[in-house]
C-alpha cells in the first residue's frame, strides 16, 4: 500500500508552533554561550570554573547556577 505525500508530512499543530518567523532579540538580552574548554587548558578545571561557565549556558544550566547560588547563599548564613 503506497504512501501520500500527506501521510509523509509532520502534523501541522507541530509545524505551525515550530516553524514561525524568527524575531530580533532584545538589546539587553543574554546570549546563550557555550562552555569553552579551551580556555582551561594546561590548568585543572574547578567546580567555581564548571559553575561560572553554565551560568549562560540556556535555561537548565541557568537555573542550576541560580540554585548553586541560593544554596551558598543560605550555607553562609
Amino acid at each position: 500500500m503506497a504512501s501520500s505525500a500527506q501521510d509523509q508530512q509532520p502534523p501541522s499543530a507541530a509545524t505551525d508552533a515550530v516553524l514561525v518567523k524568527s524575531v530580533e532579540m532584545p538589546e539587553d538580552a543574554q546570549k546563550v554561550e557555550e562552555l569553552d574548554f579551551n580556555k582551561f587548558k594546561g590548568r585543572p578545571i574547578t567546580v567555581d570554573d564548571l559553575f561560572q561557565g553554565m551560568k549562560h549556558m540556556g535555561f537548565q544550566a541557568s537555573s542550576m547556577c541560580e540554585a548553586i547560588r541560593i544554596i551558598n547563599e543560605m550555607v553562609g548564613e
